[in-house]
């Protein structure tokens, strides 16, 4: 792991505030350059920002009827697929704001959803302990093309990365799918994973638990390298993390509000900030604008840059 750079996390700064939701948000994304954000709420909408300039650029709802949980975006920026407690994924269409087509039903919420397989397919992940996968291309078939239902308990989070789909559940099991060879690689844990994310250089998987620790996964040999702990609290809610753009930091959120940067080489926690009100429940990194956002059970999201 390289050594990180703590001293750029010291001069972030928020320094837009994004007010449009009427209730808490639970999931926030960056669009594949970068430029734009996606958020959701409990309000039952999905919110586009440009988050730069502080503005909304478009509101969808109508579609869900209870929460939104998560959201995929395709590559092209053209679509995006939004989950929650409606046991229907949707799939929309960016600029006309209209929902292209419906994909269900789940027999409980859905809690995840995920874009891959060169854009051709999209997996479903709930409560019902349940992966379903649907075929994008397909604008007349109704029902999934796979059905996989080995999870002990609900599924957290669906991510492809190359020709691997890798799912999370609360059973405790950090599941990889390699696609073209139909090979599992099952890691277990001690505890249940909320959510994950991979490094830049697809090494190391960052495992968020329910019992507040992130355990740092090497993925070739499925070991523990680290165990980052006692600044951030995560227990009853979900939270996700990010690595830093250079692998040698972890952002974080915690049920009290807090922003917590922890050093991976060393696993201790180096910055630590509360700007949120609130369980500060997503984060996401801009791949290109060196920008990253958190959003909030307090119904904002903040877009963090280095101060100039």
């Amino acid at each position: 792991m390289n050594k990180s750079k703590t001293q750029n996390f010291h001069l972030y700064e928020p320094q837009r505030a994004l007010q449009g939701h009427k209730a808490q948000i639970y999931v926030a994304k960056f669009n594949f350059d970068g430029q734009y954000l996606l958020t959701g709420s409990q309000d039952r909408s999905i919110i586009l920002w440009n988050p730069y300039k502080e503005t909304q650029l478009k509101q969808y709802f109508g579609a869900h009827n209870y929460e939104v949980q998560d959201l995929a975006i395709l590559q092209d920026n053209s679509k995006f697929a939004s989950c929650g407690g409606d046991k229907i994924a949707f799939l929309w269409d960016v600029s006309t704001g209209q929902v292209i087509k419906k994909f269900g039903p789940h027999s409980t919420r859905i809690n995840c959803v995920g874009i891959g397989g060169e854009q051709s397919i999209l997996a479903t992940g709930g409560y019902d302990c349940e992966v379903k996968i649907w075929d994008l291309k397909d604008k007349k078939q109704n029902q999934p093309i796979q059905r996989i239902k080995e999870f002990q308990d609900s599924v957290t989070q669906i991510s492809f990365q190359n020709h691997n789909m890798i799912i999370s559940s609360i059973d405790g099991h950090i599941r990889t799918f390699d696609l073209r060879k139909g090979i599992i690689q099952e890691d277990f844990i001690k505890a249940g994973i909320f959510k994950f994310s991979s490094s830049f250089d697809d090494r190391l998987l960052a495992l968020s638990c329910n019992d507040s620790i992130i355990r740092i996964l090497e993925k070739s040999s499925g070991s523990i390298l680290a165990a980052l702990q006692g600044s951030h609290i995560s227990n009853q809610y979900s939270i996700n993390c990010e690595f830093s753009w250079n692998d040698g930091m972890l952002l974080t959120g915690s049920e009290d509000g807090k922003l917590l940067i922890y050093d991976i080489l060393t696993g201790k926690c180096q910055i630590t900030r509360k700007l949120h009100d609130k369980c500060l429940s997503s984060i996401t990194l801009s791949k290109q604008q060196n920008a990253f956002v958190t959003a909030s059970y307090d119904n904002v999201a903040l877009l963090w840059m280095e101060q100039n």
